[in-house]
């Protein structure tokens, strides 16, 4: 299977909209920055931040639960970006990344 036939299967996946507050921790940068996890897959998600990713840049962000204090713990994941673009808000961009690994 090459790539596209695995991005077009992958965007079939169920997708679930979510507006949790995610964390972006990057290499080489102390404080996480932070963002909405506007919706969420299977195999991946849909972020908006300021960050401004590479293509095919991978960093660990967590997910936080919709309801602080809750049942539920962050989801902590290593994700890999496969596309970004600028949205219409000045210094916001979306990117969609794909999870390469649950790290807890």
């Amino acid at each position: 299977m090459d790539d596209m036939d695995r991005m077009t299967e992958r965007r079939r996946d169920r997708r679930i909209p979510l507006g949790c507050k995610v964390g972006i921790k990057l290499k080489n940068v102390a404080a996480p920055i932070v963002g909405t996890c506007v919706e969420l897959s299977v195999g991946g998600m849909t972020i908006r931040s300021a960050h401004v990713p590479c293509m095919d840049e991978i960093f660990e962000i967590a997910v936080l639960p919709p309801e602080p204090g809750g049942v539920y713990q962050p989801l902590h994941a290593r994700v890999q970006v496969r596309r970004c673009h600028g949205l219409a808000q000045a210094g916001l961009y979306e990117m969609g990344v794909e999870i390469v690994e649950i790290i807890k």
